[in-house]
């Protein structure tokens, strides 16, 4: 599945960016069940997804990908407003934020057009059925 790569590629970079932006903000107070959360959403998901898309190939996990980076995407945009809301807005969070936005936004449109596009090389596995027949029958 070919049409994966570029989005491997995106995730890939997508949890730098978001591992930077963590850093950056590893400061501020969180309580450990919200700590627990985001670090899940941020970093274990898009990990599974990727191992999804690295080992087993499957169109599904592509999918999986344009979800998440959709809700991330939406999440990205409450961050930027609420960081330039604020009296003295940090630019390094809003570029992170920014560039993490136009990543989630290159994962939906790469993933939905190779989702859109995919032809599968062969049939979906599916259930043999064998010719045998019972000793008793022949």
């Amino acid at each position: 599945m070919h049409q994966a790569r570029p989005v491997v590629v995106l995730l890939i970079v997508l949890m730098v960016l978001e591992g930077v932006l963590f850093g950056i903000e590893s400061g501020s107070p969180l309580s450990t069940i919200k700590d627990g959360i985001l670090l899940g959403f941020l970093f274990v998901l898009p990990a599974l997804l990727l191992g999804c898309l690295v080992v087993i190939r499957q169109p599904w996990a592509v999918m999986g990908a344009v979800i998440y980076s959709t809700i991330a995407l939406a999440l990205d945009l409450a961050t930027i407003v609420q960081e330039a809301s604020q009296a003295s807005p940090r630019v390094i969070v809003l570029v992170l934020v920014l560039g993490s936005s136009l990543v989630n936004f290159l994962i939906m449109v790469m993933g939905g057009r190779g989702l859109l596009t995919f032809q599968p090389d062969e049939r979906p596995p599916g259930s043999r059925h064998s010719n045998y027949q019972f000793p008793s029958s022949s």
